[in-house]
C-alpha cells in the first residue's frame, strides 16, 4: 500500500472508530485519535509561531533549525494518521477475533444483524463492528458486556 493510500485509510479508520471511554483502556486507538486530532488543530499554528520567533531573534541564520522544527511539528499528525492507516490493515489476534464474536452473538440476541467478520478479519473489521455496537445500543445495554 502506497503512502497516501495509508495515509485516507487512516483518516477513513480515525472516522470510524467509536471514541468510546470504555475502549480507551483497551485499544491504543482511542489516545492515538485524540493526539492526532489535537496536532491537526495546535501544529500548523504552532509551527507558524516557531518560524516567525526564530526568524525574529536568529534572523536568516536560524532558518534552516527553525525549518526543521516546522516540519517536524507538521509531520506529527501525519504520523498518527499513518499509524492509523497501518494499523486498520493489521490482521486481528486470535483472541480478539473471538472478543468480537462474543460480542456479535450479544448483538444477535439483542436483534440486530450484523455479518460475521471472517477468517482474514482487521481491525478494520473490529472498528465497524464496534461502530455499529455503541451506536445501536444505550449505555445500560453495555454494561453486559463489561
Amino acid at each position: 500500500m502506497s503512502v497516501l493510500k495509508t495515509l485516507r485509510q487512516g483518516n477513513r479508520y480515525m472516522e470510524q472508530w467509536p471514541m468510546a471511554t470504555q475502549l480507551a483502556p483497551l485499544f491504543p486507538e482511542y489516545r492515538v485519535i485524540k493526539a492526532t486530532q489535537l496536532a491537526t488543530r495546535l501544529m500548523p499554528p504552532a509551527a507558524l509561531l516557531v518560524m516567525w520567533v526564530n526568524w525574529q531573534w536568529f534572523g536568516q541564520v536560524g532558518l534552516p533549525q527553525s525549518l526543521a522544527y516546522a516540519l517536524f511539528m507538521l509531520s506529527l499528525p501525519i504520523q498518527g494518521l499513518f499509524w492509523l492507516g497501518w494499523r486498520s490493515q493489521q490482521p486481528l489476534p486470535k483472541p480478539l477475533v473471538a472478543w468480537c464474536d462474543e460480542l456479535r452473538q450479544k448483538m444477535l440476541e439483542a436483534g440486530e444483524q450484523i455479518s460475521p467478520l471472517g477468517a482474514k478479519a482487521q481491525y478494520w473489521n473490529m472498528a465497524i463492528l464496534l461502530r455499529r455496537v455503541f451506536s445501536s445500543m444505550d449505555k445500560t445495554q453495555w454494561r453486559q458486556f463489561d
